[in-house]
């Protein structure tokens, strides 16, 4: 059911944002992730996050608290949190050369 909505998500994206998958690394869960992000911003956001996966997964809560994100069921949720988790783990400076306060 997923992969039948997935396009439709991604059509919803204004047309600034309209990415294709390959924009992410590859890996598990590449392509849910990004049909579950990018209805509300772009892969840049997510390019620029290093995080730890308890870190990636409060992320969650505070997009669906704070952001109006649909809850995901824990079975997607666990997919998009495992792909963000090793496609972009913690960095020790941020990518405008600053210190990372979440790498400590």
């Amino acid at each position: 059911m997923l992969a039948a909505a997935m396009p439709a998500l991604a059509q919803t994206a204004p047309a600034a944002q309209r990415e294709t998958p390959a924009a992410l690394p590859e890996g598990p869960g590449r392509d849910v992730t990004f049909y579950v992000c990018t209805p509300c911003h772009s892969t840049a956001v997510i390019r620029r996050g290093g995080f730890t996966r308890a870190q990636w997964d409060d992320l969650m809560d505070w997009m669906s608290e704070r952001q109006n994100m649909p809850v995901l069921n824990p079975e997607l949720r666990r997919t998009v949190v495992d792909y963000l988790a090793e496609a972009f783990p913690p960095r020790r400076t941020s990518p405008r050369g600053g210190r990372n306060p979440f790498a400590d």
